[in-house]
């Protein structure tokens, strides 16, 4: 078995269905679908359980325990030489792994991610949401001072490394779980590459209010991020430079229209303060992290 394409899910069962069908759509032929069910009561479950054995799905069920330990107990059951990550909110194109495989057989990384483009480009807050991400990975993959940066919906991993870190840290529910992972892996000497031209489609119909709490969460994540990595590893991740949030704040009139450039401006001022503020205010309540 070459790939285990690991899927957390979360009471997206329409989205699911679509990000499947991507799955089983892929021109590549050695690969096993893993799906861990986050606790979901929207249908999930029951849908599953009726599809697992026609296309021979790894489906487990457990209580709900957040985005890392669901992506954690799914590499448990991954027997591929390789391990791939997406999302229950992604479509993946069919040469999707294809590609991945080309690229781990043809270097010596033992992470490789790519960027995402929003299934609808119509909602600013998608569109945000993927341009800041896309922002970071282009930055700070190609500074060998920074700490890398690549998200956990379109990313693949040699498993051996995946396993010589431990996998994801379940203490993450969600915000930076990925960050610190990826993190971890470049403490240990791994090999992280950036692959501009693998490409999803990232489905976040996320309106402003729960795009302002996506930011926020995020926040929360950063704390517990800067915090347990250095209790647990004696290491600190190096922050990211000033530099390089200015940057972003220019970063739409090089790639958008005058006004869809103004409405992201003040989108990422917005994710920036959400960020922030989740940040402190974790500080502020005395969080400490095991």
């Amino acid at each position: 078995m070459k790939f285990s394409v690991i899927i957390p899910t979360y009471n997206r069962f329409e989205s699911l269905k679509r990000t499947l069908s991507s799955i089983f759509q892929q021109d590549f032929g050695e690969y096993e679908i893993i799906v861990v069910n986050d606790g979901s009561s929207d249908g999930t479950h029951e849908y599953l359980l009726s599809i697992s054995s026609k296309h021979k799905i790894k489906y487990h069920h457990h209580q709900n325990s957040g985005l890392a330990a669901t992506r954690k107990a799914g590499l448990q059951y991954a027997t591929g030489e390789f391990v791939a990550f997406t999302d229950d909110d992604c479509v993946l194109p069919k040469d999707w792994l294809k590609k991945y495989y080309h690229l781990f057989q043809n270097s010596n990384a033992s992470v490789i991610g790519g960027p995402t483009k929003t299934g609808d480009p119509s909602n600013p807050c998608a569109d945000a949401n993927d341009f800041i991400n896309n922002y970071f990975k282009s930055k700070l993959n190609s500074a060998r001072r920074n700490t890398p940066y690549l998200t956990g919906n379109n990313i693949a991993f040699r498993r051996t490394s995946l396993e010589k870190v431990g996998g994801p840290d379940p203490v993450f529910r969600m915000g930076a779980e990925d960050r610190d992972l990826i993190f971890r892996l470049s403490r240990a000497g791994e090999k992280i590459v950036f692959a501009p031209d693998i490409i999803i489609t990232h489905f976040n119909n996320s309106n402003f209010k729960q795009f302002v709490r996506h930011q926020f969460v995020q926040g929360k994540g950063s704390y517990i991020y800067y915090t347990h990595t250095q209790n647990r590893d004696g290491g600190k991740p190096t922050p990211i430079p000033l530099k390089v949030y200015l940057g972003l704040l220019f970063a739409p009139f090089r790639s958008r229209g005058l006004l869809r450039a103004f409405t992201l401006l003040f989108l990422i001022i917005v994710a920036q303060f959400s960020v922030t503020l989740g940040f402190f205010i974790y500080f502020l309540r005395g969080k400490r992290i095991p």
